[in-house]
């Protein structure tokens, strides 16, 4: 069960706090990610009578099949909230694992030990806890003179004396189910928030006579999220726990205090990572590429032997040994291909840019798709809007386009043809053909400025 129907008010936002993103994915997607490997044979989430935006997120960061959905409406306490749950699955027998949707830093192994540990015990109910320094806010675990738990306490319901206890509950529970159902029943609201609690099922299980374990984990795994400081320092948590996964895996990260990974990122084998990387979504970097400093990638794809430095690249592909920057932008949709490059002021967006072909400074090339070899000079522009609709350039392999040129699309530059500097161009350019001009004119035949025609004559002699 996991129990996702808080509405986060100190949050202070309009989004569902199990919605928020902590390096790259929503609270709750961190929580699935915990519990999948357990291999449940049921899961039940209680969410609040926001269902179906919860579903939806979560459908699209790949979860949802196997899930069964419950709605706590009103939210009375966690207690109430188990209820729902168990109304959704009907007759439960066996192990019943409870937790939070809120806490993404918890991991599988603490899990999994919880439940070993509760096996092992032969108790009613098993709780995760943790010694914290500062256990403010948290409920207290109270034990007795031998060391067993007697009872779980809210903070605001706590003794002074009881305030002073360091260990508190993660907010993680196993139950012998019928033991859960026969708590339940037992739970009441006299607290000061008028909920039901189910850190209370403690006192009912103990006070039958019941046997309650605890399996103790590290106090960063219990920090839960209650608010934007809170988010901030799960995400931390998260994005250096990935920092030193790659690590182990071969990676360099120059500076992992100032290097920002998601969750979901990948990265191969002696890639180098520079301070002041932001690697977000589903970004995959290649082998041996290299990656900053200043560099920002969204759900893109940089393969082996590419650069990017001082860049923002979002949804795009960066081929091998291509680069890209310093101070250049590859919008979505952007594809560049083997050797390709984006030098300094050079914006693409929904282009692609063939192998060894180059866009050194100070160009945007939108809506075009530009074959190998080209050369495109500082200054160009394709001209792709024209106040209502988005026109496409073609630039045929080995053209040269001089520098300061407006393509006017849609256009066709062809095999080996060359545009002057300062020209404006619209239509077609034949192969081999050099425009020049504003208007352009066509000069047949005055083209092939990188005598790339001439290169080819004695291959094709050979032949």
């Amino acid at each position: 069960m996991v129990l996702a129907a808080g509405e986060g008010k100190r949050m202070k936002s309009d989004l569902h706090k199990v919605l928020h993103l902590a390096a790259g994915r929503p609270l709750l997607a961190h929580v699935f990610d915990a519990i999948e490997p357990l291999k449940a044979d049921e899961t039940v989430v209680v969410t609040s009578r926001r269902k179906d935006e919860v579903v939806a997120t979560m459908a699209a960061h790949g979860f949802g099949r196997g899930l069964r959905w419950a709605v706590q409406d009103p939210p009375r306490g966690t207690a109430d909230a188990v209820r729902a749950a168990l109304g959704e699955l009907g007759q439960t027998t066996g192990r019943v694992l409870v937790t939070a949707g809120d806490t993404p830093v918890l991991t599988t192994e603490s899990l999994q030990a919880l439940v070993d540990t509760f096996d092992s015990s032969g108790a009613e109910l098993c709780v995760l806890t943790a010694s914290v320094t500062d256990p403010t806010g948290y409920g207290r675990v109270i034990r007795d003179e031998d060391g067993r738990v007697r009872k779980i306490v809210e903070h605001r319901d706590a003794t002074e004396e009881e305030r002073l206890v360091h260990e508190v509950n993660a907010g993680v529970y196993v139950f012998d189910a019928d033991r859960l159902v026969y708590a339940l029943d037992r739970v009441d609201d006299r607290n000061v928030q008028g909920e039901y609690y189910l850190t209370d099922a403690v006192e009912v299980l103990v006070t039958e006579g019941g046997a309650v374990a605890a399996h103790r984990i590290d106090e960063a795994e219990v920090a839960g999220v209650n608010s934007r400081a809170q988010l901030a320092g799960a995400a931390s948590i998260l994005r250096t726990r990935k920092a030193t996964e790659l690590m182990a895996q071969g990676v360099t990260i120059v500076d992992p205090s100032t290097t920002y990974i998601d969750s979901t990122v990948s990265v191969g084998r002696d890639a180098v990572i520079h301070p002041f990387t932001f690697l977000e979504g589903g970004t995959t970097v290649g082998p041996r590429a290299q990656i900053g400093p200043h560099a920002r990638l969204v759900s893109s794809e940089v393969q082996e032997g590419a650069t990017v430095s001082f860049a923002v690249v979002v949804q795009s592909f960066v081929g091998p040994f291509a680069s890209v920057g310093p101070f250049a932008s590859l919008r979505a949709g952007t594809r560049l291909e083997r050797g390709a490059r984006a030098g300094s002021f050079v914006e693409m967006k929904q282009s692609v840019i063939g192998e060894d072909s180059k866009a050194n400074h100070l160009a945007y090339v939108g809506d075009a798709e530009i074959g190998r070899g080209v050369n495109v000079g500082a200054g160009t522009i394709t001209c792709n809007w024209d106040g209502v609709a988005k026109h496409k350039t073609v630039i045929e392999d080995d053209a040269y386009i001089g520098s300061d040129t407006m393509i006017v699309a849609p256009a066709h530059i062809g095999k080996r043809a060359a545009t002057g500097a300062g020209s404006v161009v619209k239509g077609d350019v034949p192969d081999d053909a050099l425009a020049v001009g504003i208007p352009a004119r066509i000069l047949g035949g005055k083209g092939d400025k990188m005598g790339r025609k001439e290169a080819e004559r004695p291959n094709q002699q050979q032949e």
